[in-house]
């Protein structure tokens, strides 16, 4: 009996890896990971970075006015102007070598949940950046002379007292109203860790049908708008408000900030900036002399400070 020719779907014609093309499959997995955990991605502005080494984003302050004579020529009246530069972090890698014998071993398949591991540590990680510039920001002074810059709003109550909660969120948003700040026109985000997210969710205003239109139960806990603001809940979060990262040197220096007394923020997507150079993306690479494999995600990505004004932080001291 003659020994049979096997197809390889995963055989790339012309090639001699049984796998090439299998490692889309492992790519595709990682990015649906990044994307299923990320949740800032669509609350700040991005930028592709290419070319260069870094993203100027123009910024303008307001024109004046005045009362005109007769007869007096109209010269017209100049618009300050400034840039922000933002340029990437270094890359940010996840890793994963698995032993050959390990996975001949092991009784379960072990690739697929340590791609989403990698994909899923992506995104969390930008996120906490993300939402770390947006406590900078909301710590930084005005961007052009006359202008005002972030805010925090201080109580105490915010640590367990819904009520208090609520009402910050909202004095929040007309904070940034008094700014001219667009918040009409302009999404308004709010995130929260999960403490403070479930003490609004389990509130009697949350669950009162006056309040929030019968949307929220006992027995299904939402949470989507307060004042039109969007909330997010974050167990990333719990990682950042709370927290002193000022010796964190396990991310870049920009980032590190004390958080110790933050319980949340509120926002519009021009409070910060990301500018990204390599999106999310994934490799396997085989090693015969560690008899393994190598699996490694990679991202480069850097975020600044926009719009100083745009960002509330709501803290408890």
């Amino acid at each position: 009996m003659s020994n049979s020719i096997p197809s390889r779907p995963a055989l790339r014609q012309g090639g001699t890896d049984a796998y090439e093309l299998a490692l889309d499959v492992r790519g595709g997995e990682v990015l649906t990971a990044y994307n299923a955990a990320v949740i800032m991605a669509d609350k700040h502005k991005t930028q592709a970075l290419a070319g260069a080494k870094s993203v100027k984003f123009p910024a303008f302050w307001n024109a004046s006015a005045e009362y005109h004579i007769p007869g007096q020529e109209i010269t017209g009246g100049a618009i300050a102007s400034q840039d922000i530069t933002i340029s990437p972090d270094d890359k940010l890698i996840s890793s994963v070598f698995v032993s050959d014998v390990d996975e001949a071993l092991f009784d379960v398949e072990v690739r697929s949940p340590y791609t989403e591991a990698i994909g899923r540590e992506l995104a969390e990680h930008h996120d906490r950046n993300v939402m770390r510039t947006i406590l900078r920001a909301a710590r930084s002074g005005a961007l052009f002379t006359g202008d005002t810059g972030g805010t925090a709003l201080t109580n105490a109550a915010f640590a367990n007292t819904a009520t208090a909660l609520f009402d910050g969120l909202s004095q929040a948003k007309e904070n940034m109203d008094a700014k001219r700040v667009p918040v009409d026109t302009q999404a308004v985000y709010a995130v929260l860790p999960t403490a403070q997210w479930y003490l609004l969710a389990r509130s009697d205003r949350n669950l009162n049908r006056d309040y929030n239109g019968g949307v929220a139960s006992i027995q299904r806990h939402l949470l989507t708008t307060v004042d039109d603001i969007q909330i997010s809940k974050s167990n990333v979060a719990n990682a950042v408000f709370g927290v002193n990262s000022t010796s964190d040197t396990s991310i870049p220096s920009y980032y590190r900030l004390d958080a110790t007394n933050a319980r949340g923020i509120v926002f519009t997507e021009y409070a910060a900036a990301s500018v990204i150079v390599q999106d999310v993306g994934f490799q396997l690479v085989d090693q015969p002399e560690k008899q393994g494999v190598l699996m490694i995600g990679r991202r480069m990505v850097g975020t600044r400070v926009l719009r100083s004004k745009c960002a509330v932080e709501l803290k408890i001291a």
